[in-house]
C-alpha cells in the first residue's frame, strides 16, 4: 500500500547563481482556464465524448511553487485528461476550473505504482480578463 504525501520540496541549492531548482507543493491550489469546445451540437450535452478541452492554461499560481496543476500540465503532459476526470463538461464557452490540488501517492516500487489524486474546488466561467491574460 502506498504512503499519501502532500509534497513540499524545498530548492537545493543551485548548481549555479541562475539556476533554480523548482518548489513542489501539491497542496497550493491553483486555477486552470480551460476553453471547452462543443463537437456536435446535436450531440450530448452531458459526457466528454461530445466536447473537448482546446486551451488549458494554469492562472493564480503562487510564485516560485509549482502545485498539483502545474506539475501535470509541466511534467505530465495531459492537463486537459486530469480535468476532464474532475469535472463534468460545464458545456461550451471560457471556464476556470477553481482550487486545484493534488495528493501524491508514492509506490512501493514493486507491487504499487506512484499515483496522484486531483481535487477541486469548484467551476465557473472566466472572467474577459481572465482570458485575455492567457
Amino acid at each position: 500500500m502506498g504512503v499519501a504525501m502532500n509534497i513540499t520540496l524545498q530548492p537545493a541549492e543551485a548548481d549555479s547563481a541562475d539556476e533554480a531548482k523548482p518548489v513542489f507543493d501539491f497542496a497550493s491550489p491553483e486555477d486552470v482556464l480551460i476553453e471547452v469546445i462543443m463537437h456536435d451540437p446535436a450531440g450530448s450535452k452531458t459526457d466528454w465524448k461530445n466536447f473537448g478541452i482546446e486551451t488549458t492554461a494554469v492562472i493564480n499560481t503562487k510564485d516560485g511553487v509549482t502545485g498539483a496543476a502545474s506539475y501535470e500540465h509541466d511534467y505530465g503532459g495531459f492537463l486537459d485528461y486530469t480535468i476532464q476526470g474532475l469535472i463534468d463538461p460545464p458545456g461550451e464557452g471560457w471556464f476556470v476550473v477553481h482550487g486545484i490540488t493534488g495528493q501524491y501517492h508514492r509506490g512501493d516500487g514493486w507491487m504499487t505504482d506512484d499515483d496522484m489524486r486531483f481535487d477541486h474546488q469548484g467551476v465557473r466561467p472566466a472572467t474577459p480578463e481572465e482570458i485575455a491574460e492567457a
